[in-house]
């Protein structure tokens, strides 16, 4: 439960995060680009705004080896909510990125135990590889057009 002094505390915050996404809505509205910096630091973050020409509220983030969007708002408590939930969220994405990154590598494992087996029908593909040559040998498919035709020429005269 809040005490007096934490909701004035709660009240100054979002009063200044207010007045952070109303400059920079009103930067984007006369700028030209898109503008993205850092306002401050908040739980071992770095806090910063991200406004967009186009978009109707700017939006806070809180950034580290990742980072992590706050929901955006227009009033001062749901900014402080948004970003109080955006640092409750690390944990949590930290827990699943961490149980993926397991996941694919024990995947890469199986994939290179895979690869490092033989291949178990190599004795029967050149097997095959030699026949499919001889084929190719005594039917002579590697022959142009001309000289075949010059040969059965003969053949035919010989016969004759």
């Amino acid at each position: 439960m809040l005490t007096k002094r934490d909701d004035v505390c709660v009240s100054a915050a979002g009063d200044a995060l207010r007045g952070l996404v109303k400059a920079a809505r009103e930067e984007v509205r006369t700028g030209s680009r898109m503008i993205e910096r850092v306002v401050g630091h908040f739980g071992g973050f770095d806090l910063g705004i991200l406004a967009a020409r186009g978009e109707e509220t700017p939006n806070l983030y809180l950034a580290g080896h990742c980072l992590y969007n706050a929901e955006p708002y227009q009033t001062g408590p749901a900014l402080v909510a948004a970003v109080l939930a955006a640092l409750a969220s690390v944990g949590k994405l930290h827990a699943d990125a961490m149980a993926q990154l397991e996941t694919r590598r024990r995947r890469l494992e199986a994939i290179r135990l895979e690869l490092a087996r033989p291949f178990e029908h190599e004795g029967r593909l050149t097997d095959l590889l030699v026949k499919q040559r001889e084929l190719l040998r005594q039917l002579d498919l590697d022959k142009d057009e001309a000289g075949s035709a010059k040969v059965d020429s003969e053949e035919a005269r010989q016969a004759a």
